[in-house]
């Protein structure tokens, strides 16, 4: 397959050195200095082990001409329609896109812009993190990508993907509910973000604490009500797998949101978080933990200034 990689940052730039280093056919697009900096310098994986570099292919959008098989979208939700303008002489009748972005909202713009059947459903995990000189740093082992098709078919494109990720040993499964996968990382990534932005740190930290437990509990439960009463209800495996997440003893859980917050930097505040309170208010759901923490983050971003506000990598 040929596979096009938008958004070289700290999701879309890991798994896209992976494949690379297992020789598969891919390209990278890239915006400013990004893009002279993949081609000097290559793409750098910092793993506890050690760093390995990859020389990769970096292109701008006026360079793609032809049609790729498989774009694999991992922009930040505010670079969203900037790269689907981006990708346009990138994507045929047969290109399937592959979005790894946080929130759902993204697969309806996808469609309006490329069709019903361009857009895949996508969840992909990964701890990583891009440091100031481009490098993507492993902040803990194990990566994985859950993709399908989002009306439960089962396609031969689906195994072709999977052939690809083989290859580079990328952990991955192939879901017939991708949908509800995917609302299901909205409910980690909003609980999560509420938890260590409204109760400030790793999740360690926060049950070392008196009631740091049940105050992480309460959270989870405002959160779940939202999503089943939006339609939409977590199944109990996956609430329990937040829950350990959310409250197990020394842990050093944080959420991407949370360290973009900590560091000054613009985060994705209205996808994880505002989209849910607009939805919990449309419900009448009372969320109170949910508007704190939202509100939390608007201030924060109405301190940033444009320069310092990063809506994409």
């Amino acid at each position: 397959m040929r596979i096009l990689i938008v958004g070289v940052g700290a999701v879309g730039g890991y798994f896209g050195a992976e494949l690379v280093a297992a020789g598969r056919d891919v390209n990278f697009l890239a915006r400013g200095q990004r893009v002279a900096q993949l081609r000097t310098h290559g793409l750098t994986l910092m793993r506890p082990q050690g760093a390995t570099t990859t020389r990769v292919r970096a292109l701008t959008a006026a360079e793609l001409t032809e049609p790729y098989d498989l774009v694999l979208l991992a922009v930040k939700a505010g670079a969203l329609l900037p790269a689907l303008d981006d990708i346009a002489h990138a994507v045929a009748e047969h290109t399937r896109i592959l979005p790894l972005l946080n929130g759902i909202r993204h697969i309806e713009t996808i469609r309006e812009r490329f069709g019903e059947r361009a857009a895949l459903g996508g969840v992909g995990i990964v701890a990583t993190q891009l440091d100031a000189r481009g490098r993507i740093l492993m902040l803990a082992p194990g990566a994985h990508i859950t993709y399908g098709e989002l009306d439960g078919s089962r396609t031969p494109v689906l195994d072709q993907i999977a052939a690809e990720l083989s290859a580079a040993e990328i952990d991955y499964a192939i879901s017939s509910t991708i949908e509800q996968d995917m609302w299901e990382k909205w409910f980690f990534m909003a609980a999560g973000a509420i938890t260590t932005v409204l109760l400030g740190g790793p999740v360690g930290r926060i049950v070392a604490e008196d009631d740091g437990s049940a105050a992480i509990t309460a959270i989870i439960d405002e959160t779940a009500v939202v999503f089943e009463r939006s339609g939409h209800p977590v199944r109990a495996e996956a609430i329990a797998r937040v829950t350990t997440t959310l409250t197990t003893p020394g842990s050093q859980f944080t959420t991407s949101l949370y360290r973009d917050f900590l560091d000054g930097r613009g985060t994705e505040v209205e996808t994880i978080l505002g989209d849910l309170l607009t939805t919990a208010g449309r419900l009448e759901i009372e969320t109170p933990l949910l508007r704190a923490a939202t509100v939390r983050l608007r201030v924060h971003a109405a301190t940033l200034t444009p320069r310092t506000i990063v809506v994409g990598t």
